[in-house]
């Protein structure tokens, strides 16, 4: 997606109407109404695809094959003020690109099973062989059939917003959902063997992958790591244990960003269920938070670019693990067999690798 020609028509068309993102104000300068639109569903919402196909827009009647596909956007505060974009990108069979770009900002409103845009600002940029220029659109309603349910990804619970019915087709996923403020703690797993012992002393120490210098666990203080993808850390301490991912770029779609970093510590309880010739032992370990923490960062998105820091509620999480002596070239494996609990995934995450994700000793 032409990330820099989205961020561009976007900057010019809102310093127009006079604000940023979803910042700007009515004509007259008055505050707006507070919409019918859910406080829990404010934030920002994403969708993109790669590629789209054939699509014509319905304000031009041109038709072209998506080969760029599109991104959409909207940005809602908890008011119900919004921002909707809707960049598209392709080719026509009379121009080798064409592209669409429709922005709006407004009051939302959300009743039922119906999604409604009221724009008191609406503008299309078109890009179409010797047809482009700017388009002031209609400021009437634009309304979509809409249905919301939870949506799981491979780090944790969104919301995704399926909309039909309109102009647009789309399935927006929330960047930025409430987190739970008191979810549940689920019980030991009934195949779960508990033991008595702290981590043994052969195990005792920093375990990482990749970078392991992301958060501090004496002072609380944090740095995001560089690049994209995820970093962890596991140290074992006489009967307990600190342990923190960091992921940079959560999120797969959209023009704004995610990145998160997770740390939690507390008690461990040590159980040998197995050993695997003279150098593997494996069993299962309770881990017994006491304190859980969830700072969360967008980036590349306008006025809501910000870091935001959440105490969690500590949560007993149920592992498998294995730990391999030196001798046998030492080696430590965490397993995530047993149902987890709401901040499961932080700790779960294997990039698809399995139950198992390995660290090494530092």
């Amino acid at each position: 997606m032409n990330k820099t020609v989205m961020g561009l028509l976007a900057g010019l068309f809102l310093t127009a109407c006079g604000g940023g993102g979803n910042e700007g104000s009515p004509p007259g300068g008055s505050n707006p109404p507070t919409g019918s639109f859910p406080a829990e569903l404010s934030g920002v919402w994403q969708d993109t695809l790669a590629s789209g196909g054939e699509f014509t827009n319905l304000y031009t009647g041109v038709t072209f094959n998506m080969t760029q596909g599109y991104s959409a956007q909207l940005k809602v505060k908890p008011n119900g003020e919004f921002y909707f974009a809707h960049y598209s990108q392709g080719v026509s069979s009379t121009c080798a690109l064409v592209s669409f770009f429709d922005q709006m900002v407004g009051q939302a409103e959300f009743t039922g099973s119906r999604l409604v845009l009221r724009p008191r600002e609406r503008r299309l940029d078109v890009q179409n062989c010797a047809n482009s220029g700017s388009l002031n659109l209609a400021i009437s309603p634009v309304s979509f059939d809409a249905s919301v349910a939870e949506y799981e990804t491979f780090l944790d619970t969104t919301v995704q917003m399926v909309l039909s019915g309109g102009p647009y087709p789309l399935k927006f996923k929330l960047l930025n959902p409430t987190l739970p403020a008191n979810p549940p703690q689920p019980p030991q797993p009934q195949d779960f063997q508990l033991g008595t012992a702290g981590p043994y002393d052969e195990m005792l120490g920093l375990w990482g992958y990749r970078d392991t210098n992301f958060y501090n666990p004496q002072t609380g203080a944090y740095q995001f790591p560089e690049g994209t993808g995820h970093h962890r850390f596991l140290r074992w301490l006489p009967g307990g244990y600190e342990m923190g991912l960091a992921y940079v770029r959560v999120n797969l779609e959209g023009v704004c960003k995610k990145d998160l970093i997770y740390f939690e510590k507390g008690n461990a309880l040590f159980k040998i269920t197995n050993q695997r010739g003279s150098d593997t032992y494996q069993g299962d370990v309770r881990l017994e938070a006491t304190q859980a923490r969830l700072i969360v960062r967008i980036r590349e998105c306008g006025a809501e670019n910000g870091v935001q820091e959440h105490t969690l509620k500590p949560l007993t999480g149920y592992h498998r693990w294995s730990y391999t002596l030196p001798a046998g070239g030492e080696d430590f494996m965490l397993g995530c067999h047993y149902p987890g609990h709401a901040w499961g995934p932080y700790i779960c995450y294997t990039s698809g690798q399995g139950p198992w994700y390995n660290l090494e000793r530092r």
